[in-house]
């Protein structure tokens, strides 16, 4: 099953910014764990808090090579991306 494009929307725009935000809360949190013996990256950041590493709490597929979300195509100008396939488009991680 191919994943379908879409374009950059408000939602992603959102959880955007909110991430930004949060830089220093993540930053203070890791440095509490490090200093704690316990694994402090971005990755246990995202476990702890039920958000998806995989995506960087976007939505959106991250690319490693180009270190942004992922485009998979064009619709007229507009670029499209690839929704994250772990958490399916809501930045979370999926309920277990």
């Amino acid at each position: 099953m191919q994943n379908r494009g879409r374009p950059w929307n408000e939602s992603d725009s959102r959880r955007y910014k909110e991430s930004l935000s949060k830089i220093a809360e993540v930053k203070q949190w890791r440095a509490r764990e490090e200093a704690a013996g316990r694994p402090s990256g971005f990755d246990a950041y995202c476990r702890t808090h039920g958000l998806c590493f995989a995506c960087r709490t976007v939505g959106l597929s991250w690319n490693e090579e180009t270190q942004g979300f992922k485009v998979v195509g064009m619709e007229g100008d507009v670029e499209l991306f690839e929704q994250c396939l772990v958490c399916g488009g809501t930045g979370k991680l999926p309920a277990s």
